[in-house]
């Protein structure tokens, strides 16, 4: 018989529904779709064996993101998704008895994974980050800390020098940093990608799903000293990312210009989101990632998250689950410039239609 104890693990999941007929603002994916032409460049390469096989080399990418990054291969490890990056640092702490330090809110996996190897967690508030220098939270019954920076739900930047900071009282205490970059290039921040040689604790998590937008394809990677990289390959399984999806990352890393656009379109959206929430007196939170938050009473929330749905949008709020962070808001994935603006219209029908202003 499994655990017990994964019973109480409450977890949320959209997948009841066909995505693909719904303009998806609700999962922090690209919406923007990839041109034709790109598509059509993309096929040219697809190949039997490239369905049919096992990766065997991941040389060309890894050479392209040593470029990218620039950064020796032998700091680089491919993985299936930040989201799996984290999974396996955990299991390279399994059976151990000790607490994880966490800034929170923050990405719901990280709990989810407290409570599957039974670590205790300890929370630091996101405003409350310097408390990890100034209160000695860092000590023996540690594990190892975890940082999403922009960190999500709230989309928000952590300050660089306590970043710093608290790098190397870790480093002191001989404990692993985690930083989740996910989001880090929808900011104006630079990753802390250099660090990795001055700081041997040091984690970076990427992934591909994000800046790019192939979360279909399960890929990322993750940057740290070898010696962490070899203990991450132990126990990982073999064969955990696709050939489909090395081959496909490999292509759209030489397509420079394609990622250089659609970052750039998300960065007229921003512009235009401030103009549009502004001009309907919207309470709203623009981020450092490539989501945005617009405030609603509580009881208004639900109505709004129906409405959308039927109108054939999803958007996200965390006021359906368990996770208490921004509980009155409608939290939109960024899409073109006009995409938002169909966003926009149909958030003025349903506000007139229901009175909610």
């Amino acid at each position: 018989m499994f655990n017990r104890y994964l019973q109480k693990i409450s977890r949320v999941s959209n997948y009841s529904i066909n995505r693909e007929s719904y303009l998806r603002m609700d999962a922090n994916e690209r919406i923007i779709p990839f041109k034709k032409d790109q598509l059509n460049k993309l096929k040219t390469f697809i190949s039997s064996s490239l369905l049919q096989s096992y990766p065997s080399t991941k040389k060309n990418l890894l050479s392209l993101i040593e470029k990218k990054e620039n950064i020796k291969k032998d700091y680089i490890n491919l993985i299936p998704g930040a989201d799996a990056g984290i999974k396996y640092i955990f299991d390279i702490y399994s059976g151990q008895k000790g607490e994880l330090i966490s800034i929170y809110p923050t990405y719901g996996m990280v709990e989810v994974y407290c409570k599957t190897h039974k670590f205790k967690i300890k929370k630091v508030y996101e405003n409350k980050i310097e408390d990890l220098i100034y209160r000695k939270i860092i000590n023996k019954k540690t594990l190892f800390i975890y940082l999403a920076n922009p960190n999500s739900p709230s989309g928000k930047l952590l300050d660089k020098n306590i970043i710093l900071q608290i790098l190397k009282i870790a480093n002191m205490n001989n404990k692993v940093v985690v930083i989740d970059e996910a989001y880090i290039e929808f900011s104006n921040q630079k990753s802390f990608v250099k660090m990795v040689k001055r700081f041997k604790n040091l984690i970076i998590l990427k992934t591909f799903s994000k800046s790019i937008g192939l979360a279909g394809l399960r890929i990322g990677y993750m940057i740290s000293n070898p010696k962490i990289i070899n203990a991450i390959n132990s126990i990982r399984p073999p064969h955990d990312i696709s050939y489909f999806s090395v081959k496909t990352a490999e292509f759209f890393l030489k397509e420079k210009k394609i990622w250089a656009s659609y970052l750039r379109e998300i960065k007229k959206s921003k512009r235009l989101v401030n103009k549009q929430c502004e001009k309907r007196n919207l309470r709203f939170a623009n981020t450092e990632a490539n989501f945005f938050h617009i405030f609603f009473d509580k009881k208004k929330i639900l109505y709004l998250l129906k409405s959308f749905k039927k109108k054939k949008i999803l958007v996200a709020s965390r006021h359906l689950g368990n996770f208490k962070a921004y509980p009155n808001s409608l939290r939109i994935t960024y899409g073109s410039t006009r995409q938002m603006t169909l966003f926009f219209n149909t958030l003025d029908k349903i506000l007139m239609k229901g009175d909610l202003r």
